[in-house]
Formats: structure tokens, sequence, C-alpha cells
């Protein structure tokens, strides 16, 4: 059985790409995406060709120190969005299946929550600042 993919959510422009760490240390994931819907869309499951295992983290700051704490899914808002940046939430992407390394592309695929998938291609880079 083949699912649906979302036509509702966009990847916003340069916002997408996967911290390079050398090793196959777990690499850690920024991506804003978008939902045209009038909707409210849940990101659910998360999946990828590339990694064997991607969770979602949000950093969170208690007195002087921060910790990650693993969430179970995010709200992408009707006709708004969500965002995964650094120093706040976070793909947490281990095990590549690949050797991966800086000016490759990761394949990310998001289980919505009206059953559909997002598909995208996030750019591996060491620095966000090189497009």
């Amino acid at each position: 059985m083949k699912i649906p993919v979302s036509t509702d959510v966009t990847v916003r422009d340069k916002s997408a790409w996967v911290r390079w760490l050398p090793n196959a240390l777990p690499a850690a994931g920024y991506i804003t995406l978008d939902n045209s819907s009038d909707q409210r869309l849940d990101i659910t499951k998360i999946t990828s060709p590339d990694y064997q295992k991607i969770t979602i983290y949000q950093t969170t700051a208690e007195s002087e120190t921060s910790k990650m704490v693993k969430l179970d899914k995010v709200t992408l808002s009707a006709k708004g969005g969500f965002a995964f940046t650094p120093g706040e939430h976070h793909l947490m992407l281990e095990k590549p299946t690949r050797l991966i390394k800086p000016g490759d592309n990761a394949k990310i695929v998001f289980f919505l929550s009206d059953g559909k998938v997002f598909k995208a291609r996030i750019p591996v880079r060491t620095s966000p600042e090189l497009y």
C-alpha cells in the first residue's frame, strides 16, 4: 500500500540542515516546516533510509544547565508550522546506514497524523551558513 504524500507541508527556504559530526556520531537535524492546510498536523514518526533511528528532542533549561527531553510528537499548527532550531528542538539522527559526509543530502520521511507523509532532502553541513 502506497502512503499518500502531503502537499500541504513544505520546507521553509534555507531552513534545513544536518550538523555533520565525524566517526558516525549522532547528528542533529534542523528544519522549519510550514503547514498550509486548515488543520493542525502532528508529526508522529520520522524515518530515513540514511539513519537507523531518528528521535525528536527539545532542549530545556533548568537553573544554569540544560537538558534534552525526548518528545513523541510535535504539532504543525494550522496555517502555521513548526521549527526545529538549534537550542530549542532538533532531530537526533543516529546510526547512519552509509558513509555520510558534508555535501550529502539526508533523506527524511515525516509521518503525519492525517495519514500522509512528507519527504525532505536535508543538506549535511558542518555549519548552517554553508549554502
